[in-house]
């Protein structure tokens, strides 16, 4: 049911929302044995010289092994630009070809208005691009088929790692009863952008965001909604 909608067709651009369709696609490869929390990727030097410190960062370094299940925690909550690239890489051996298995199951989700060129929302002059209700079909989808996922790497107040401690921007985890994700955004060009959720009362709710002009207001419209 939709109790709220503007535009909900238009398409915009997502930023690091983007992320959410790399973490689906995880969700899904790891529910089909094709990708395992334990396996250990390394930052190759290709990605490194694109990636590192790049933007929101779990401060990977060029040759360093890290478990896809600290990849999945530091995109999920700190927005990891280059977490998100050395998952692309070492899962499917390209980001080119990481983002045709995105394209390919946002497509197999019905997300007709979508289409990604990086796994990670980077700014591409508009390249990568969604619509609000595609996002809830994307939300909806990460909830329902993987619920224990959904609930142990997504929406945690911060991530730790390698001794750094980063906060989570969400504006509404420990504010807003029952909330518990999804993913913020921003870049220049797309502005201020949301993915969230909270369940209250055996009801869950899922919200959109777009091309909001700061933080701050995309906080305050997040709770009032």
């Amino acid at each position: 049911q939709v109790l709220h909608a503007r535009r909900p067709d238009a398409r915009f651009m997502p930023a690091s929302v983007t992320k959410v369709m790399t973490l689906y696609l995880a969700f899904e490869l790891i529910a089909d044995r094709k990708l395992d929390p334990a396996q250990v990727f390394v930052m190759s030097p290709a990605v490194a010289s694109e990636w590192r410190r790049k933007g929101s960062t779990m401060f990977l370094d060029m040759g360093e092994a890290v478990r896809v299940d600290d990849l999945l925690l530091g995109i999920a909550n700190v927005s990891a630009n280059d977490g998100s690239a050395v998952l692309a890489e070492g899962q499917a051996g390209s980001l080119a070809a990481w983002t045709a298995m995105m394209n390919s199951a946002a497509l197999g989700l019905g997300m007709t208005g979508s289409h990604f060129e990086s796994p990670n929302g980077w700014p591409d002059e508009g390249r990568t691009f969604t619509t609000a209700n595609d996002l809830v079909t994307l939300a909806r989808a990460l909830i329902t088929r993987h619920p224990d996922k959904f609930g142990y790497y997504i929406g945690r107040a911060g991530f730790d790692y390698k001794g750094i401690a980063q906060v989570n921007h969400d504006p509404m985890i420990g504010k807003v009863a029952g909330a518990d994700g999804i993913k913020t955004g921003f870049t220049n060009e797309a502005g201020f952008s949301y993915l969230g959720t909270a369940r209250r009362n055996g009801q869950r709710l899922v919200l959109v965001l777009a091309g909001v002009d700061n933080g701050r207001l995309r906080a305050k419209l997040a709770r009032a909604y």
